[in-house]
């Protein structure tokens, strides 16, 4: 046998270039660590070619490099339109709470009548 070895980033970056792959990928990253999902999602960018989703997200290409690095900080809506011309998108779902955490939940305030008053505790 004399073929040549992938590396892991080559396997890596073609298992990134399918949509769900990279899902996962970046939902596993985000549950761990804001960091991790940064790494994660230059990792998906570096294998969808960056430059082609800043022209598509309309997101400068060093602006990109920059809210990716250590001490980037990117804005929800840069990460929404990256997402977007990656074919991804951000959703924010419901965890299953446990009965302790429920009886710590926040309730909604009460609804008060129209010309009704506060009244202090």
């Amino acid at each position: 046998m004399s073929g040549r070895s992938k590396s892991y980033k080559e396997v890596l970056h073609q298992r990134l270039k399918n949509n769900a792959e990279a899902a996962n990928y970046l939902q596993a990253a985000l549950e761990d660590s804001q960091g991790a999902f940064l790494v994660a999602l230059k990792n998906v960018l570096d294998a969808r070619n960056v430059a082609a989703v800043a022209r598509a997200s309309s997101v400068n290409r060093e602006h990109i490099y920059q809210m990716l690095s250590d001490e980037g900080n990117p804005t929800l809506n840069s990460l929404q339109k990256i997402l977007q011309a990656l074919g991804l998108r951000l959703t924010i779902e419901s965890e299953v709470l446990s009965a302790e955490t429920q009886a710590l939940a926040i309730e909604p305030p009460a609804r008060r009548e129209p010309g009704a008053r506060a009244t202090a505790v």
